[in-house]
């Protein structure tokens, strides 16, 4: 059985993998304005795909710019 979750469980998740404070993670701040490294948002992806039990092709990932890109990418994966 699948476990429903909320934009808000999603969103609260990326401060916690990216070790942000839980006010900057807006949905519409870019990612880039969270982390400057790159491979950090790597890691994120993969962990929210095992936390998730969701995949994200590369090609998924080339449009994602703002957290509210992810939440969207990561519930649209869930559906």
């Amino acid at each position: 059985m699948t476990t429903t979750i909320s934009a808000e469980d999603v969103r609260r998740h990326i401060g916690e993998l990216l070790r942000v404070p839980d006010e900057r993670v807006v949905p519409e701040v870019e990612l880039t304005d969270l982390v400057t490294d790159s491979f950090v948002l790597v890691e994120m992806a993969v962990c929210l795909q095992d936390d998730y039990d969701v995949f994200f092709r590369q090609s998924d990932l080339e449009g994602v710019r703002t957290v509210a890109d992810v939440i969207a990418l990561v519930l649209s994966r869930r559906a």
